[in-house]
């Protein structure tokens, strides 16, 4: 639901991915694959393994765990190589902290950038509570799921400047917030579901041939069916990218303010996050000599202070594996 917890699954990447925008495709079938492993320790009351709380008045309890995940992207290009459909994981967003599953097109223009078209069909789905603010007994579970459609021009006109606009709904199977102790009157202002809108404008500088510098402003709106869920949020990134003769990395930090619309009917105040993230990726090119293979790992952390203590989360990931490429 939250942009640290997505970041939880999102556990690898290919910090080259920015880099390599601009090479030339080759045509036919190609993609990448990665076998990832790794830990996370969160806490948050939204934590899926803490079913019980006692109270609203604290973040809950940390629990940690380790996770296998495999990850990739196929993708076709056609023989003119300026035109090309995939399905997939994005390794440039998932190098960002952002992870989703979609299926594309992407037209390159001459000296003048490339444009992509994709249907996020909300295929990966993340665990939530029917009722979070249930005390006393275990609560229950459900899912929650993202669909939308992306619109993104990289390089516009041939210059750094990049866009994203992006389009789509946030689904809950089965939402029930509040329905233990609230009126309807009052439960109606804390249904999560609704329309979601996210701009992003980014620059990529390139201070060597074998540095960069990206930052970027984002502006998303949660136009949730309840005016107490509904917020807007504004955020800010910036990360260096540095390309070795075998290697490369990437540090990226990023900070996001959420303000909400109304008074949560809860905890009589109107919430308001800040949110902030550090992460830190690496790549090692053709281990022992493997053409096509590489080693990729991450490390991040994430962390959400909010008004309400009942909303404070963090969230701590270490994840290493291997990457192939075809």
């Amino acid at each position: 639901m939250k942009p640290l917890r997505l970041c939880l699954v999102a556990s690898i990447v290919s910090t080259t991915a920015f880099a390599n925008q601009g090479k030339e495709w080759t045509p036919g079938f190609g993609g990448d694959i990665s076998f990832l492993a790794g830990y996370t320790e969160t806490t948050s009351q939204f934590n899926t393994d803490n079913n019980v709380t006692a109270d609203l008045t604290n973040n809950g309890r940390a629990q940690s765990k380790g996770f296998l995940s495999p990850l990739g992207t196929v993708s076709y290009t056609f023989q003119q190589a300026d035109k090309q459909v995939y399905f997939g994981t994005s390794r440039s967003d998932i190098a960002l902290g952002r992870f989703h599953v979609e299926l594309g097109y992407r037209q390159r223009i001459p000296d003048n950038g490339q444009i992509s078209v994709s249907y996020v069909p909300g295929l990966l789905s993340s665990d939530t509570w029917e009722d979070p603010f249930v005390t006393n007994q275990s609560r229950t579970e459900t899912d929650s799921t993202i669909k939308g459609l992306r619109l993104q021009y990289n390089r516009i006109l041939g210059s750094n400047f990049s866009v994203e606009l992006s389009g789509g709904k946030q689904e809950i199977d089965t939402e029930k917030s509040g329905q233990h102790n609230l009126s309807a009157e009052d439960q109606a202002l804390l249904i999560r579901e609704g329309d979601i809108f996210f701009s992003q404008l980014s620059y990529l500088k390139l201070i060597t041939q074998d540095q960069m510098l990206r930052s970027a402003v984002s502006y998303t709106r949660l136009a949730a069916d309840g005016d107490a869920m509904a917020n807007n949020t504004y955020g800010a990134e910036i990360g260096i990218i540095q390309l070795l003769p075998s290697s490369s990395l990437a540090l990226t930090l990023s900070y996001d303010l959420a303000e909400f619309d109304e008074t949560n009917p809860i905890f009589g105040e109107r919430q308001k996050d800040n949110r902030w993230g550090v992460f830190l990726a690496y790549e090692y090119q053709e281990p022992f000599g493997w053409e096509n293979w590489g080693l990729v790992s991450l490390a991040g952390y994430n962390e959400s202070n909010s008004n309400i203590n009942f909303y404070d989360e963090d969230a701590l990931l270490f994840s290493a594996g291997i990457n192939y490429k075809f």
